[in-house]
């Protein structure tokens, strides 16, 4: 099993809609107005690969907590446009910034006696926007996506055990079905990947049967015959 990374990992759309709650139509209209942009593989036109690092989920995941507390996409725009002009040197400061929200404002608190507004509007009651809580949730969640696992596919009256492991370099899943030597697969989600496995499994198998009718024989020994209940 590989150690996994999360520096380094590679997400897709999908693991990041899984992830943060956020729609498709969220992150679409977020990439384009430079809010929160996949820094690991940018959208370069229709059909192209959306890859977010770790830290693109975080802040994705932080103007979700930001929205949920009813901050206006136009103030949050705001607030990010401040931060990235006043800290230069981060790079995602949603990520990086303690903040508080309060009603339509959004402080930045630089230390215990420094708390600047960023939006510079009339607020209401304020609370705490804990990065590092998000972080630790987040991870929590992403750790558990990326691991590897094994599932079982059912073809036929067999059971196949399948590992599943995320592709860190274009996102998405492999799929590699265990005693069946060379049977590999993949898909943009864990159910995709797992569907496509149970096709991989139809068509390898039909090729060992074709190749035995030729005189050539495999050794294959990857599936078990499911147990029936008894009625």
């Amino acid at each position: 099993m590989r150690k996994i990374n999360l520096a380094t990992e590679a997400f897709n759309s999908k693991q990041a809609r899984e992830l943060t709650a956020a729609t498709a139509r969220q992150l679409n209209y977020w990439d384009r107005k430079g809010l929160v942009k996949p820094s690991l593989s940018p959208a370069s036109g229709r059909g192209s690969r959306r890859l977010y690092s770790y830290n693109d989920l975080l802040a994705i995941q932080t103007v979700m907590r930001l929205r949920k507390e009813n901050v206006s996409l136009q103030r949050i725009a705001k607030c990010v446009r401040y931060l990235r002009g006043n800290m230069p040197d981060v790079s995602h400061p949603l990520t990086f910034c303690h903040l508080v929200s309060a009603g339509d404002r959004v402080y930045l608190i630089r230390d215990k006696d420094t708390r600047i507004d960023t939006v510079k509007q009339p607020g209401q009651l304020a609370f705490l926007l804990d990065i590092a809580d998000i972080d630790r949730e987040l991870r929590g969640k992403a750790l558990s996506l990326t691991a590897k696992r094994t599932e079982e596919v059912i073809v036929g009256e067999n059971a196949y055990q399948v590992e599943i492991e995320a592709d860190a370099e274009s996102g998405g899943y492999v799929a590699e079905v265990a005693g069946l030597p060379g049977c590999i697969t993949q898909g943009e989600s864990i159910t995709e990947a797992l569907d496509n496995a149970a096709d991989a499994i139809v068509t390898y198998l039909q090729a060992v049967e074709d190749l035995a009718g030729r005189g050539i024989r495999l050794s294959v020994r990857g599936g078990r015959r499911r147990r029936t209940k008894r009625a």
